[in-house]
């Protein structure tokens, strides 16, 4: 797999995407005043099935959602089944968080009100009242310790111990829930819509204007194993619905090389707050118009309970550096680049097999749809 799909920064990716992305379809741009980071996006095919790739909403992953899309406009774009382009309209949409990818973070910052907004958790909520957001309170359980003086030993071990402690009581996995009432803390949704939701959200809009059904796959890293010993990955379809659910059902059927994770606990309704793919069904949902959606997750944690460890307590050591110092160290942001995007050139190579088998395996079920 070609290593050069894969780029230094969001200037040379967008210029990488929309080079190709011009040969194969009809490229557009989405743009907002004062806001530095366009979102490029490209409609292959004319059809009212719409199928849509996006990538980079969280920034850092962004450098492997980018090589993804490229590595689609090089190996499947060119050779698109004429019939498949009448019936469907396949999207690409490119790094929707510029500024993370372009300063290699997950989030981005927010300069009007402070703090760093994941725009993962920032879809769907009704921000007008500030008692109507959404609550998490087990989160709160967990905020100072997360935010508290990096201690590479002990605090990683208080981390540990916290985990021993609610592991069972929901507080461990409530932490990246969401939360709304911090924000210098973890997973926190913003206190407004954030200018990459809008903008996002319009290009969904123009996509879906003659719309006949939805399937949206958003390209991400970070859950999953990374076998640095064989530079082994996991790629995996996450559906926010429980098994019997028509979405995993959808994708279950379509995807049979590539896992699909349900989330049980989801009975009742999403745990993860503003989220994306939730937040296009029920904007987009309707009793003509299936919407299926997923994430596809690439692996990069080592050890399935340590790697989540780390990843709160560099996310937390970076907040804790911008309150009291202004800038992020240095140790503490590699190590957030590498719990989301991973320099072993043998990670980003597996990472690109496992998203080649997923785009043949979507473009073989268009073919028999």
């Amino acid at each position: 797999m070609r290593d050069d799909y894969y780029s230094e920064n969001w200037h040379q990716a967008t210029e990488q995407f929309y080079k190709r992305a011009m040969q194969y379809g009809d490229l557009l741009w989405c743009s907002a005043n004062g806001h530095a980071y366009d979102i490029p996006y490209v409609l292959i095919g004319c059809g009212p099935h719409k199928v849509v790739i996006n990538s980079g909403v969280h920034g850092i992953e962004g450098y492997y959602g980018s090589a993804a899309q490229n590595m689609f406009l090089d190996r499947f774009a060119r050779d698109l089944d004429p019939e498949i382009l009448a019936n469907y309209t396949i999207v690409l949409i490119h790094v929707i968080n510029g500024w993370g990818m372009q300063n290699r973070m997950r989030e981005v910052m927010d300069n009007t009100r402070g703090g760093l907004v994941d725009l993962n958790r920032n879809f769907g909520v009704d921000f007008s009242k500030a008692e109507s957001l959404p609550q998490n309170p087990r989160y709160e359980l967990a905020h100072d310790l997360l935010l508290s003086k990096p201690d590479k030993i002990h605090k990683k071990e208080a981390i540990k111990a916290f985990r021993r402690r609610h592991l069972k009581d929901g507080a461990w996995d409530a932490i990246s829930f969401g939360q709304y009432r911090h924000p210098y803390g973890l997973f926190y949704g913003g206190a407004a819509p954030a200018i990459e939701n809008k903008m996002t959200t319009s290009i969904y809009d123009n996509v879906m204007k003659d719309a006949k059904s939805l399937t949206s796959i958003g390209l991400h890293t970070g859950l999953g194993r990374f076998d640095r010993k064989r530079g082994v990955v996991t790629g995996q379809l996450m559906v926010s619905h429980p098994k019997h659910h028509d979405s995993t059902r959808f994708f279950d059927n379509n995807f049979t090389k590539t896992p699909v994770v349900s989330d049980e606990r989801a009975v009742f309704g999403p745990l993860l707050l503003g989220d994306l793919v939730d937040y296009l069904e029920v904007r987009y949902g309707a009793p003509d118009i299936p919407v299926y959606t997923a994430d596809f997750e690439i692996g990069t944690g080592e050890f399935p309970i340590m790697s989540p460890i780390y990843k709160r307590m560099d996310m937390g050591d970076a907040r804790y550096d911008l309150i009291n110092h202004g800038r992020i160290g240095t140790d503490t942001l590699n190590n957030l680049t590498e719990s989301w995007y991973p320099s072993d050139v043998r990670w980003r190579k597996a990472a690109l097999d496992k998203t080649s088998v997923l785009f043949s395996e979507l473009i073989n079920g268009l073919k028999q749809r």
